[in-house]
């Protein structure tokens, strides 16, 4: 029975994080803005409902104390040869960076069902099933689960470069999840 409350415990936090990254992060945008940071640039400052600043900034203060504004963010821009420093109205932010990727977006951005990662997610879930079998407690089950999913990560992003079913689509943010991952996976599975 740990097994199955193990891989339901799993499976929620693998989506709710994934749903919180990928939604509510809008990480699309943000990989899209990091891949054409002159064109972002750009059109933020084209646009009232960002606030593009250097990070040297004094108004910088003011905007992070006001609940209208989303920030601050981090953008670096190669033709300002710097990171510059934004905020985004909170009422708007959505639909703006949606209205971004629609204007800017590449096949990236827009790309097919993530099959073979998904399918892929069942190894830690079968790693999982694997240890409980042998009678293993609730958090070691967990913590081998979220580790096998680092080893999982960490594969995809060394041989592919990322892991769409859980949002990454570069190799910097997969290998960094993969080592995250796998260091909560370790500390549950040695509580």
């Amino acid at each position: 029975m740990q097994g199955i409350e193990a891989v339901a415990i799993f499976i929620a936090v693998v989506f709710i994080w994934r749903t919180i990254y990928v939604k509510y992060g809008n990480i699309g945008f943000w990989q899209l803005a990091a891949n054409q940071p002159d064109a972002a640039f750009e059109w933020m400052e084209s646009r009232s409902d960002w606030i593009v600043l250097r990070p040297d900034d004094p108004n910088i203060e003011q905007f992070k104390n006001d609940a209208d504004f989303v920030g601050p963010l981090k953008l670096y821009v190669p033709k300002l040869g710097g990171m510059t420093t934004i905020f985004a109205k909170n009422a708007t932010i959505n639909e703006s960076q949606n209205e971004f990727i629609d204007t800017f977006g590449g096949s990236r951005e827009r790309s097919n069902f993530p099959w073979l990662s998904t399918l892929t997610m069942l190894y830690p879930i079968i790693a999982m099933v694997a240890i409980a079998n042998q009678g293993a407690s609730l958090l070691p089950t967990l913590g081998y689960g979220f580790a096998n999913l680092g080893y999982l990560l960490l594969g995809a992003g060394i041989l592919l470069g990322s892991f769409r079913a859980l949002g990454f689509r570069y190799r910097i943010p997969t290998l960094i999840a993969a080592v995250s991952v796998w260091l909560v996976g370790t500390i549950l599975s040695n509580l």
